[in-house]
């Protein structure tokens, strides 16, 4: 009983002390006349590597577009970058992929990890779509006057769908 009763003023004894000291050791004016001074607020400046970049997509498209072309939609993937979208012709050309460059201007990197989400869609005359979301690390400081160039291969839609039905029935000979 004796330990007890020693314990529970012990413990109120520290915290008493602690109340007491606890103003005047974090820091805080006690004084009541005197006044709190705002902390100064700085103002976080924007990063000029991260906005106003200028980045080139090469997109290779598979042929399977049958010879009627396609539209090739780029706009961003996610809120970490922000750019305009852009939308593409490509004519049907009759080698294995057709190439077209889309340049992107004022693009802002948001994101601390300098990632370029982008999603590419291709629309084809015949009504199939496909969307392919890519992502790109891009340098912590452009080098002036040359943009940063990426390329993306994507397979077309109407070829994507004969590679993905199955496979007929074997044939007897």
């Amino acid at each position: 009983m004796r330990i007890r009763f020693w314990k529970v003023w012990a413990l109120t004894a520290g915290f008493l002390t602690a109340s007491a000291l606890a103003p005047s050791l974090s820091g805080q004016e006690a004084a009541a006349g005197s006044k709190a001074k705002p902390a100064p607020t700085a103002e976080k400046p924007k990063a000029a590597a991260a906005s106003g970049r200028k980045v080139v997509l090469e997109i290779a498209v598979s042929s399977g577009t049958r010879g009627e072309g396609c539209k090739i939609e780029v706009k961003p993937a996610n809120a970490t970058c922000r750019f305009t979208a852009k939308t593409v012709e490509v004519s049907a050309g009759g080698g294995n992929a057709d190439k077209e460059k889309v340049t992107l201007d004022d693009v802002e990197i948001l994101g601390a990890d300098r990632n370029l989400s982008v999603a590419i869609t291709i629309h084809e005359a015949d009504g199939a779509s496909k969307t392919v979301y890519r992502g790109y690390r891009v340098a912590a400081e452009p080098k002036s006057g040359r943009p940063e160039q990426f390329t993306c291969w994507i397979t077309s839609p109407s070829r994507s769908a004969v590679i993905a039905a199955p496979d007929p029935a074997p044939t007897r000979r």
